[in-house]
Formats: structure tokens, C-alpha cells, sequence
């Protein structure tokens, strides 16, 4: 990524607050990738001028932070992990924030996975509804390593009005939640 200019996101998961995220980073200037497997709100969003694609994977070759908004550990797995997942095409050093529902042990192994992988990863369950999500004003209860927030901190204060900082160890976040 860059440091110079934004980072291009990812937003996977499009429901009631991926779709709120994907166009508050939309209307705050970002270029901004998204994947659901509902075509309808791909359609939202490419007619608020975001960039669709098909798989997670596809979407992994363009992005340097992806947001992951999906309802739980299953979910996460496939778009990450599975046979189109969005690990394999993701550039080294770029960030995954997690944001679905699943449990802190889960949490930390998909960092460790995604560490392997040479990426990192912002444990970051949100809270605040599908109508703060739309305003950019989501708050984040989040776990990490500095680099990590670093690398995602323009994206995380563009969707949310509070990022609680709870330490370095991924999955801190999930047990907040």
C-alpha cells in the first residue's frame, strides 16, 4: 500500500452494514471495491460508483484493506479461505478487518493464518446499526498491531466515529463484542 495516497478498500458482505460501509467510503472519496453474492446490491453500489466483482478473490487483486461484513466464522471462512477466497490475491502487507460475529479463538487463528500469509489483520467487530453504518459513524472495538492500525486507520475513521483500541492480540475484539 502506498502511504502517500488512500488505500483502495474491499468491502465483503453487503447486508445491512456492509452496504452502509461500503457507501460511506463511496461518498468519503475512496475507491471502493465490494463482493456479495447478491447481484442486487452489487447493483447498489456500482450505480453509487463503486467497483464490483464476482468473487472475493477478484476483489482481493485490487484492494489493500478489505472489510469483511459478513454474519459469522462460516462465512468469514469461505471469503477468506475458500476456493475463490480473498487471501490468495491479496498483496503482501495489506489489512483484513474482521468484522463478523464469531469467536475470539477463531478470530486470533484467522490472524495467525492471515500473518502467515504476510498480511495483517484488525479484529474489529462494530456496533451501531445499519443507520450509523450509513452515516460513517459506527463504533469499533478493535484488536491488532500497531501496523496493522496503521496501514487502516484512514478506512476505520472514514466508517466509524469511535475506534476503542483494545491491544495488539487479535481476537481481544471478539471478546468485547
Amino acid at each position: 500500500m502506498n502511504p502517500e495516497k488512500r488505500p483502495e478498500v474491499g468491502v465483503i458482505g453487503l447486508g445491512s452494514m456492509g452496504m452502509g460501509v461500503a457507501r460511506t467510503l463511496l461518498a468519503k472519496g475512496f475507491v471502493t471495491h465490494a463482493f456479495d453474492i447478491r447481484q442486487h446490491a452489487l447493483d447498489v453500489i456500482a450505480a453509487a460508483g463503486g467497483v464490483t466483482h464476482a468473487t472475493p478473490a477478484a476483489l482481493g487483486r485490487k484492494a489493500d484493506v478489505v472489510i469483511v461484513l459478513v454474519v459469522n466464522a462460516e462465512q468469514t471462512e469461505s471469503v477468506l479461505f475458500g476456493p475463490d477466497g480473498v487471501v490468495a490475491t491479496l498483496k503482501p502487507g495489506s489489512v483484513v478487518v474482521a468484522s463478523a460475529t464469531v469467536a475470539p479463538e477463531y478470530a486470533a487463528s484467522v490472524g495467525e493464518r492471515l500473518v502467515a500469509q504476510g498480511l495483517h489483520m484488525v479484529d474489529a467487530p462494530v456496533s451501531g446499526g445499519a443507520a450509523r453504518a450509513a452515516k460513517g459513524e459506527l463504533s469499533i472495538m478493535g484488536s491488532g498491531t500497531d501496523t496493522a492500525f496503521a496501514k487502516a486507520q484512514t478506512v476505520l475513521d472514514a466508517i466509524a466515529v469511535k475506534v476503542y483500541r483494545l491491544g495488539d492480540a487479535v481476537g481481544t475484539g471478539s471478546k468485547a463484542r
